[in-house]
């Protein structure tokens, strides 16, 4: 996408804003006026009132002088709140739509993209754009009406001024140009540093337990401060090119270039009586006027780009198509309770196949258990049920429906998924236990708590059900945490439960203690187990064991025993002996 089709897409941005916009204007052509009337007032103060020396004409127009001042300054205030106002709220809704697009995307999408560049995007970028809709883009439209201004009534005063402006507003305009084209890669660098370093610190944040379990810190921290110490040098290079070049030479056209010709031009022009001081001053005073908006054009075009850029980057994330989109047929309950087949089901990763050849069922309200190395493609199972992904050959089909033709939102709301690595919401218990859903009510959830077991550790909290969890709900205990995550899966009454390494990460007391609750839970309901721990699944209807992603093995445990293979080799080291 390039800058231009971005600010194209920019634009729609600003329609439900247009009151607000049209009065921005309003207020800019007012600053305007008053730029290019405040120097033909000090005109008449100096050509009239002081030769005559008439008090009360000086007075007259020293007070219309200070009136146009604060009309400006009036004008001026309102427009940056009112520019300041709409940029805030447009912002916010571009936000709200970078998240929700986020939101909507397939776990695909959170592979190719760390949590950290989403975040760059989402806060830094958009942030970036703010300047599009606020004092930046009024500043441009500003300075050229203003610019525009000043070149009209110079050609009428004295066609000689006229052109020197015209050849200083090219000299000027190259300089700009050729300034500009040279920032913008620097400007580009330094973005792509900044949201580079953004993904490394969340990155490490994110893996400070390991890093201190290695003694790791110096060498992270190392690498932080290089990283860092590049972007500070691009920083402190961009910096000295924008005065080196932007500001300095800007200021050495104008300031000492163009007014030193227009001085000396007006100087002859006054000894031979054909202009006044007071013309001299109100040319002067108009060029000075000129340059500014000039170099306030630089630096606000320079933000503008470096909008454009960031606009181009925020796109790049909304233009982004989830892998599986939420169309299908919407299927009764009753049809997501039949029996769930994979047939012939094969997968990749990034071209390495994961599952070949797949094929097992689900019978309605059984449990089946997947067992396997790590990497043998276990989860990859339960990803593919959940539609996070879809094979890359063969089906899932519940009864005769290919899950593909349904709804995705249709099947998860069906669905309760409980992992190892549990994720508590930011909020109360209440809260987490309901999903934040508001057409649950507290007996359910009290309800289902006491089944799974949870009641009782919850009741001895500071505040019961209304205790306010601490971030990934760390002020539990793992065993806690996981008490929870069923008692979640318990309040949605899943048609279908799928439990990922449920019980791996607890000790073998609290594991005894859970699987009392596991058991409850996958009471009468259609389950998918995944386990490291084999003794959690001794009682699944069916035990599938995987090995690098094909089906080796699968029986109920006692048939696995007696064929004394794989699953027999598993059980006997899990349980501390030798493998035969």
């Amino acid at each position: 996408m390039t800058e231009q089709s971005t600010f194209r897409r920019l634009l729609p941005y600003f329609k439900p804003h247009l009151s607000k916009l049209i009065l921005a204007i309003g207020c800019m052509l007012t600053v305007t006026a008053v730029h290019l009337a405040r120097p033909m007032v000090l005109r008449v103060i100096i050509d009239k009132a002081v030769p005559q020396q008439n008090i009360e004409l000086a007075m007259k127009y020293a007070g219309l002088f200070l009136a146009f001042l604060a009309l400006g300054a009036i004008a001026m205030t309102m427009r940056v709140r009112i520019m300041a106002r709409m940029g805030a709220e447009i912002v916010a809704k571009i936000k709200t739509e970078v998240f929700e697009h986020i939101l909507s995307q397939g776990v695909s999408f959170f592979d190719k993209n760390q949590p950290g560049r989403l975040i760059s995007r989402t806060e830094s970028d958009v942030d970036q754009i703010k300047s599009m809709f606020t004092q930046e883009s009024m500043q441009v439209f500003s300075s050229i009406m203003l610019v525009v201004g000043t070149i009209a009534f110079l050609f009428m005063e004295n066609v000689i001024v006229g052109f020197i402006t015209i050849a200083s507003l090219a000299l000027v305009s190259l300089v700009m140009y050729c300034y500009l084209s040279y920032i913008q890669s620097i400007i580009t660098e330094v973005r792509t540093q900044n949201s580079l370093l953004t993904g490394q610190i969340t990155e490490y944040i994110q893996g400070i337990p390991l890093i201190q379990l290695y003694r790791r810190e110096e060498e992270v921290k190392n690498r932080l401060h290089n990283f860092s110490q590049k972007k500070g040098d691009l920083d402190v290079y961009a910096s000295f090119i924008d005065y080196a070049i932007g500001s300095s030479t800007f200021r050495l056209i104008s300031e000492i270039g163009v007014l030193g010709v227009l001085f000396f031009y007006c100087s002859k022009e006054i000894y031979a009586g054909a202009m006044t001081v007071g013309t001299m001053v109100m040319f002067i005073e108009l060029l000075r006027q000129f340059f500014r908006p000039l170099g306030f054009m630089v630096e606000a075009v320079s933000s503008l780009q470096s909008a454009l850029a960031a606009g181009v980057r925020v796109f790049a994330i909304l233009d982004s198509k989830p892998a599986i989109t939420n169309e299908g047929l919407i299927l009764p309950d009753e049809e997501l309770t039949q029996d769930i087949t994979f047939n012939s089901v094969n997968f990749s990763y990034n071209s390495e196949p994961v599952l070949k050849n797949i094929s097992f069922k689900i019978e309605k309200g059984k449990t089946v258990a997947i067992v396997g190395k790590s990497g043998s493609g276990k989860t990859t199972c339960a990803n593919l049920l959940l539609r996070f992904y879809d094979p890359d050959s063969g089906s899932i089909c519940i009864g005769n429906q290919n899950i593909k033709e349904i709804q995705p939102e249709n099947l998860l709301k069906n669905t309760a998924l409980v992992l190892q690595e549990i994720y508590l919401f930011p909020g109360t218990i209440m809260q987490n236990l309901k999903a934040f859903r508001n057409d649950i009510d507290d007996e359910s959830v009290i309800k289902a708590s006491r089944e799974i077991g949870a009641h009782s550790f919850i009741q001895k909290l500071s505040k019961g059900y209304e205790t306010v969890l601490a971030e990934r709900g760390s002020n539990l205990s793992y065993g806690e945490r996981q008490l929870l995550s069923y008692t979640r899966a318990l309040v949605k009454d899943p048609k279908l439960l799928i439990l990922d390494e449920a019980t791996s990460s607890v000790d073998a007391i609290t594991e005894m203690e859970l699987q009392n609750s596991m058991a409850k839970l996958m009471k009468n309901r259609t389950s998918l187990v995944i386990a490291h721990r084999l003794s959690t699944i001794k009682n699944a209807d069916k035990i599938i064991v995987l090995e690098k992603g094909e089906i080796i093995e699968s029986g109920t445990h006692e048939e696995l025993i007696k064929l004394g293979k794989k699953y027999y080799e598993l059980v006997n080291i899990q349980n501390g002996n030798k493998a035969p």
